[in-house]
């Protein structure tokens, strides 16, 4: 069976204080694990296009030209609804002026298994413990 390719959007997002903001995915009420902002790209958008409006219904901010992508992988991936996808998620390197967020623009899917995010400096991310994707986060984050 050949698997439907899901092209998505990510963002390394980093306030002025150079934390990455991530997100926890709690779909049963405990963090499962941590992700960075993003998305699938929806019919008609480019990468960029794709970037600009998850950053802004998952966080608030408004960016104008997220640059071109820092870094790519692909892997198979099941969703929500069960659908088997090969990803392939493209990364944005975003520097916001401040670390509010706003999550007016979430989906009920997103309300449903998304909690709060927050920002994480690399070293507290680091010896923290906890479970977070992209795997290679923190090497991304040094080659970006």
């Amino acid at each position: 069976m050949t698997l439907r390719v899901r092209q998505a959007a990510r963002l390394l997002m980093l306030d002025p204080a150079g934390r990455v903001l991530l997100f926890p995915c709690q779909p049963a009420d405990r963090v499962e694990y941590w992700f960075t902002p993003g998305g699938e790209v929806e019919g008609g958008e480019s990468l960029a296009d794709a970037a600009r409006r998850e950053c802004r219904e998952e966080t608030g901010h408004r960016i104008a030209d997220p640059g071109p992508p820092v870094a790519c992988s692909s892997f198979e991936l099941t969703l929500l609804d069960g659908e088997r996808v090969l990803a392939v998620e493209h990364f944005f390197l975003i520097h916001v002026e401040h670390a509010r967020l706003d999550d007016a623009g979430w989906t009920d899917i997103e309300r449903r298994v998304m909690g709060q995010g927050r920002w994480w400096a690399p070293s507290e991310l680091s010896a923290s413990g906890a479970s977070y994707f992209p795997e290679d986060l923190l090497e991304m984050l040094k080659r970006a």
